[in-house]
């Protein structure tokens, strides 16, 4: 608000020009203000509706996109018959089916151990030795004098990064030496030899007994072989991995998650059900009250609502002509007396179609032109950059914006005003100032005149 405070009342007046000019201003601007605020309110009141409807449009959108999936009923579930056998995990899209899984034998590890006892605090001559790995051979130098334990250290110096671990064992009558791979599979086989040097270190080596062969895991699933250098089986059928635990049979089932594939249908009809809310909310009139909404008779709220009650009307006629009727499907709108065109899903229904017919299920509702994308294109249509309701929402942004620049305007125009108000009292106090000079001019003459004749 301007100043038009003069610091003083006035001079010659003694009038208070200050509040005069402030009332008088404030007279003048009310009407402007109480439109322009009238403008705003409303602008900000529907603004506020209709990015609650938007955004229940854009969670259907999301549910839809969904739906529409190719993948949106690919979701498995998997159980082994045998769990001590093996036990299962299975990726989306995973063919259904029962398999049939003998484990022959598991994967191992290579492990060697010596068969002669060393005494405690016993020592080797020099020498070399030599490990083979996966095909790779390792020199290992041996120093003079060196302890079984010092042995067990120049075999892990060399070898631990090719996964093989040295360790000293201890029993009842001394120690031993075992060589071991942390690798499974026969590729991974490992051979220590006795390249130079002292006898007793040869002596040591030749003793080495194998006590686990480096071996692959073999399975046969529905007849068919497989090995693997590890014990979990992950290309025999595409999605499903098998982790193996023990020799034996079990049946492997592979199936759609008919839970996972309810949650998008009720998914998609909270979302629904929520923007036909959004809209009815937006548009209610309170009769009770003598209220209106923000939106109450709004033209493309009418459209909006009546389009999605119309088009889903259409859609689940189209899926009972597919033999997925309500009965069969579990989908369907409220009926009577709460028929708002919200919906309704039962999924133990929709859980029993999937398993009997998951493919006519996929057909019905994923894809552009299906259930769920010809829904999808009709709802997107009203949010995204270009969406009616963001065209609308710009639009009462923009008149809120031009609201700013119209009181911007009017400030500078009632200060204007306000000036000229304060410049004309300022005039009126000079010219009573003058008037009360003269009128006290005359009383004395007046005065001198009266005191002269008497």
């Amino acid at each position: 608000m301007a100043d038009y405070s003069l610091g003083y009342g006035g001079i010659g007046s003694g009038l208070d020009i200050t509040g005069m000019v402030e009332q008088l201003v404030a007279a003048d601007r009310k009407p402007a203000d109480n439109r322009l605020n009238r403008i705003e309110t409303q602008a900000k009141f529907k603004l506020s509706a209709i990015g609650t409807v938007s955004s229940a449009f854009s969670s259907l959108d999301t549910a839809l996109k969904a739906l529409k999936s190719a993948t949106a009923f690919d979701v498995r579930t998997v159980k082994s018959g045998t769990d001590t056998v093996l036990g299962a995990s299975v990726a989306s899209g995973t063919p259904n089916g029962i398999y049939n899984v003998e484990v022959v034998s598991l994967a191992t590890a290579n492990k060697w151990i010596t068969n002669t006892p060393v005494a405690s605090g016993e020592t080797f001559g020099a020498g070399q030795l030599t490990l083979t790995v996966g095909g790779e051979s390792l020199a290992i130098d041996v120093a003079e004098g060196a302890t079984l334990q010092d042995v067990r250290s120049a075999i892990n110096d060399v070898a631990r990064s090719k996964g093989v671990q040295a360790t000293v064992l201890t029993s009842n009558d001394g120690q031993y030496l075992s060589v071991s791979s942390d690798k499974t599979g026969a590729s991974n086989g490992l051979t220590l030899a006795f390249t130079s040097g002292a006898t007793d270190l040869q002596n040591l080596v030749t003793s080495l007994q194998e006590r686990v062969p480096a071996a692959d895991a073999e399975v046969t699933i529905d007849g068919l072989t497989v090995t693997a250098s590890g014990n979990k089986i992950t290309e025999a059928v595409p999605g499903l991995t098998l982790d193996l635990k023990a020799e034996g049979t079990s049946t492997v089932t592979v199936s759609t998650d008919t839970a996972a594939a309810s949650k998008l249908i009720q998914d998609f009809v909270t979302a629904y059900n929520t923007a036909l809310g959004a809209i009815s909310a937006s548009t209610k009139y309170d009769a009770e009250n003598n209220e209106p909404s923000a939106l109450t008779g709004d033209a493309q709220m009418r459209s909006a609502a009546g389009q999605l009650r119309n088009m889903m009307g259409n859609l689940l006629g189209d899926l009972a002509a597919q033999g997925l009727d309500a009965k069969t499907l579990g989908l369907q709108t409220k009926g009577y007396p709460s028929s708002d065109g919200t919906l309704v899903f039962d999924s133990s229904k929709f859980a029993a179609a999937l398993a009997a017919d998951p493919q006519k299920i996929h057909t019905a509702f994923t894809g552009e032109t299906a259930f769920a994308g010809t829904l999808q294109k009709a709802v997107g249509s009203y949010i995204g950059t270009d969406g009616a309701f963001t065209l609308r929402s710009n639009g009462l942004n923009a008149q809120i914006k031009d609201v700013a620049t119209q009181r911007t305007a009017l400030d500078a125009r009632m200060e204007a005003v306000g000036n000229r108000y304060k410049a004309q009292f300022v005039a009126l106090d000079s010219m009573i100032s003058q008037m009360n000079t003269t009128s006290s001019a005359l009383a004395q003459q007046l005065a001198s005149l009266a005191n002269q004749t008497g």
